[in-house]
């Protein structure tokens, strides 16, 4: 018949340390191994404090391509809740929307562009260059340079818009501009875009394959 073995008795201070971190910590089991972190996505800080600030998000979202720019992004916009609040709307640039049309298959180019539509626009603008990293600018509109208070917490602004894709082997490559006649308000300690009026940057026009405008962006986001 095969013996039994007797285990060696641990010593009482073993014994003690291994027990410590359990009633000290609950039900927590200090031999269980930690739980791996999740990866850490690219963060866009979110900042609608001023209008500049709210722009600088916008660029900020656009460069980073990830569901965390993405979000940023739309929050830049007016949502409504409820009938009393303004909702994001685009116009579209009416020469671009009619040249888009022409290739569009009988699709629709839905106007006013609501923020549903907008949802997308981020991932269509990631799409376009996919291996480069981006490079979003705002600039004055030197054809439109005021920028007025029209109504209490309500301003009406006009600004260049760029993106560039750039790599670390060649230049810079502009892929979209255009031009933005926005109207923003004040709620509370935030601001947001509730209208966007979309205007092809006349360097370029609406036939350029290498350079589009957003409403070019925005109709092929569909």
């Amino acid at each position: 018949m095969t013996r039994a073995r007797r285990l060696p008795l641990l010593p009482a201070t073993l014994v003690a340390a291994l027990l410590l971190p359990l009633l000290l910590g609950g039900c927590t089991n200090p031999f269980e191994p930690a739980e791996p972190e999740l990866p850490s996505a690219d963060g866009v800080e979110e900042n609608f404090g001023s209008i500049d600030e709210l722009l600088d998000t916008i660029a900020r979202a656009i460069e980073t391509r990830s569901t965390n720019g993405a979000n940023a992004y739309i929050h830049a916009f007016a949502e409504s809740t409820t009938t009393s609040q303004r909702g994001f709307r685009a116009f579209h640039d009416p020469g671009a929307k009619a040249t888009w049309l022409i290739g569009s298959a009988g699709q629709p180019a839905p106007e006013p562009w609501t923020l549903a539509f907008e949802r997308g626009l981020h991932s269509e603008l990631s799409r376009i260059r996919p291996n480069n990293s981006y490079v979003f600018n705002w600039s004055p509109d030197p054809l439109s340079p005021g920028d007025d208070e029209i109504a209490e917490n309500v301003f009406r602004i006009h600004r260049k818009y760029e993106l560039f894709a750039t790599s670390e082997t060649a230049d810079p490559v502009l892929i979209v501009s255009g031009y933005a006649d926005l109207l923003i308000q004040k709620e509370g300690a935030r601001y947001s875009i509730f209208e966007w009026r979309d205007r092809v940057d006349p360097d370029y026009g609406v036939n350029s394959v290498d350079v589009k405008s957003f409403t070019y962006e925005r109709l092929e986001s569909q």
